[in-house]
């Protein structure tokens, strides 16, 4: 039996898949009689659906047509399967969902855990915005009904490395009561991916064709600086859409001039101030950066007392502190370590040329998830697992910024996407983690060398470079960096494990190697975003920079200050996370990904899932 279906049939994700049934049931219609006997005996109906799963005997029986009204007076038929049918589609879904999802267009914010109406309607006014004031506007007549069914599991098979898993997917898309080669039925769990997965080949093949559309499930809009530019893409789409035997709705196709303002997905946009602000958490515990050499952290009582050479004394409240960033030659008092201990502050001291040289944390009691991390660090075949995990998140996420947007996408050349996509599957198919490194060396000189297309060329950004970094874009994401592996090795002591033993780098000298290894999948996400937008904003010029010789250049005070407050804002940023689907700080997340790998290591769940960047 292979891995993926191994994960399905298991009985807590069978428990799991029915516990969520259950929270739908007052969304999706089913018949109360029908789940009140299947819970009636709950544990023996899940322990025969696991057996039948198992033993190959289970298949899916017909859905139940079932009419809905909708808020124009008409009614939507849903196909309503089964109870344990639905426990099988939710319990697949679980599992084939993380692993389908990394493939999708960045664009496509439908059934994605994390995205939703907001996020498709903030993508749009941005590129309104960005002055591609017209807009085209359409959707699928009957999109769920009109899929090709064999499509659709050929979409999800590309992606799905089981064929066990593949099996079961067809008894399902083929069930009893199918008629034709085409159509989902809609309200049957499994359908949402299996089309959100199939009309992922309309998105690439209009990306392709020069079209970069907003999708959200049959809800497509599309943005062009002219007019002609955009009736041009409405014709590319309803090709596209033809030769997959779908129809766009004449009720909504259009072609619109969003100065007079456009309709999408229930919003009203049009102006700069018709999407809600990102939002930002509150955070009840602040992080305090000391940058200026000469500096001194002490403590009067119960705050942090913070002199410098020349600049004002500031006070923190050691309450309201979470870690202490002092650059180097920055003077530490024993009582300032103190009350950093007593009250659960992090201090960190960060070098120019080795990033974190130190970390302070008051520790506790860690022995269980650290003799289990150090198990899993000497299985060779547990290393190689996780890293290979943590690179292809990382190589996914540096794609996604290169194509976050229209512009961007422009900007980059088409074999930097095909090269990164390439190295995304050999990074899968890698034996030892030393031909791992050497895939992730040649995916970070392919992210930068389309990274250089999108800065202008008066940064002299020309690629990476560090230690010491000769260009002020590389000064900025050395330091952003060092920023960030703080943060992760925060996270990762706050989980119970020792940040030295890494998967994917190697530990020495006491190196925050695990630290490092979680960081990987932050990097574009956070740092890399943050410096650009610092860039196009002109928030940092040149002219903030100074070239030291053999230090490298190097940021004066004001460009540093802005560059730090930038990356807290960041780290700020309110999103949903994908597996808790829950909102959270981008720190949240980090500290939650940190505890995913204890549970890793401990034997609490078998796979770990990078954050993913929509």
């Amino acid at each position: 039996m292979g891995e993926l279906l191994r994960r399905v049939v298991d009985q807590q994700n069978l428990l799991d898949a029915w516990e969520t049934t259950v929270d739908r049931m007052a969304d999706e219609p089913a018949p109360r009689a029908e789940t009140a006997a299947f819970a009636a005996d709950l544990l023996a109906n899940l322990t025969g659906l696991h057996t039948r799963l198992l033993d190959g005997t289970w298949s899916p029986s017909p859905v139940r047509r079932v009419a809905v009204p909708k808020a124009d007076g008409r009614d939507r038929v849903l196909g309503v399967p089964t109870i344990p049918d639905r426990i099988v589609e939710r319990a697949i879904a679980a599992v084939v969902a993380p692993v389908v999802d990394p493939h999708l267009q960045p664009d496509s914010y439908g059934f994605r855990s994390g995205l939703g109406i907001n996020d498709a309607a903030r993508t749009l006014q941005d590129r309104i915005d960005d002055g591609e004031r017209w807009i085209v506007r359409t959707d699928l007549v009957d999109c769920f009904g009109s899929v090709s069914r064999r499509g659709c599991l050929r979409a999800v098979a590309n992606l799905v490395e089981d064929d066990e898993l593949v099996v079961l997917l067809s008894q399902i898309v083929h069930r009893p009561g199918s008629t034709g080669s085409a159509g989902l039925p809609q309200g049957a769990p499994l359908s949402p991916l299996l089309v959100n997965t199939y009309l992922d080949g309309l998105d690439r093949d209009l990306w392709d064709r020069g079209v970069s559309v907003i999708r959200y499930v049959d809800d497509i809009a599309a943005t062009a600086h002219t007019e002609h530019e955009a009736q041009l893409s409405l014709e590319l789409i309803r090709a596209a859409c033809a030769s997959r035997g779908l129809a766009l709705g004449a009720e909504k196709t259009a072609v619109v001039d969003a100065q007079r303002g456009v309709r999408y997905l229930g919003r009203d946009l049009g102006t700069p101030t018709s999407v809600r602000p990102i939002a930002l958490t509150d955070p009840s515990r602040i992080t305090v950066h000391i940058t200026s050499r000469g500096s001194a952290l002490r403590a009067r009582g119960n705050r942090f007392v913070v002199t410098g050479p020349e600049g004002p004394t500031t006070r923190h409240a050691a309450t309201r502190t979470r870690m202490v960033v002092c650059n180097e030659r920055v003077l530490i008092s024993s009582a300032a370590l103190s009350l950093a201990a007593r009250n659960g502050v992090e201090v960190v001291v960060v070098d120019a040329r080795e990033g974190v040289s130190a970390f302070f944390s008051a520790g506790t009691d860690r022995h269980a998830v650290r003799s289990a991390q150090q198990r899993a660090h000497d299985s060779a075949e547990q290393v190689l697992t996780m890293a290979r995990v943590m690179v292809t998140g990382k190589i996914l996420n540096s794609r996604v910024l290169l194509s976050r947007t229209k512009t961007r996408r422009a900007a980059v050349s088409a074999e930097v996407f095909h090269r990164l996509g390439h190295l995304v599957e050999r990074g899968r198919e890698t034996g030892t983690v030393a031909q791992l490194m050497g895939v992730e060396g040649a995916a970070s000189r392919t992210y930068f060398a389309g990274l250089r297309s999108l800065v202008d060329p008066a940064w002299g950004f020309q690629g990476r470079n560090r230690r010491p970094p000769r260009d002020p874009v590389n000064a900025m994401l050395s330091y952003g960096y060092t920023v960030l592996v703080a943060e992760a090795r925060r996270a990762v002591e706050l989980a119970g494990l020792d940040p030295t033993l890494g998967f994917l780098h190697s530990s020495y000298r006491g190196r925050p190697a695990l630290a490092l290894d979680l960081a990987e999948e932050f990097r574009a996400l956070i740092v890399d975003t943050t410096v650009l937008r610092l860039i196009g904003t002109g928030a940092v010029r040149p002219g903030g920079f100074s070239d030291t010789g053999e230090a490298g250049v190097r940021m004066d005070v004001p460009t540093k200050r802005a560059l730090l407050t930038e990356l807290e804002r960041r780290m700020l940023t309110r999103v949903t996370h994908p597996i808790r689907r829950a909102p959270m700080s981008y720190r949240q997340v980090m500290e939650e990904q940190a505890i995913s790998i204890a549970r890793v290591v401990t034997g609490g769940t078998s796979v770990y899932h990078p954050m993913p960047w929509r």
